[in-house]
């Protein structure tokens, strides 16, 4: 049976409870849920929706690459967001981060995320499975 790799970096926040940055099992990649939190644990960072936001994909672009991997590989992403009304918003921030082919995504509206936070992400990815 395939065993898990777990992926860590110091480019992102550290778990601080049950959970793994990221999981790679052969080719696949997946990643935890992100938030505009700053890599060295001290919470969220300043500057409102937009900095939350980059700061995510800023997090899950350190873990991917520690896993061998670049957004460029990623095939699913799921966004929550407290306020869905805010989605155009995360879409063009999103655009930034990804290009087309773009990965399939899922986008939902949350009542509550982590610490007040507004924007969370998570991703799926495929890498070669001898890391190139």
């Amino acid at each position: 049976m395939a065993r898990s790799e777990d992926i860590l970096t110091d480019k992102a926040p550290a778990p601080t409870s049950g959970y793994s940055q990221a999981l790679r099992r052969g080719d696949l990649v997946m990643t935890s849920g992100y938030l505009g939190t700053a890599p060295d644990g001290s919470g969220l960072v300043g500057g409102g929706f937009a900095a939350e936001a980059r700061q995510a994909l800023d997090n899950i672009q350190a873990v991917l690459e520690q896993a061998g991997c670049a957004m460029t590989d990623v095939i699913r992403v799921n966004v929550s967001l407290t306020d869905i009304n805010r989605f155009a918003e995360m879409d063009a921030i999103y655009c930034e981060y990804f290009s087309e082919p773009f990965p399939t995504r899922n986008t939902i509206g949350v009542r509550e995320l982590w610490g007040g936070a507004q924007v969370g992400f998570d991703v799926w990815a495929v890498v070669d499975a001898d890391g190139s």
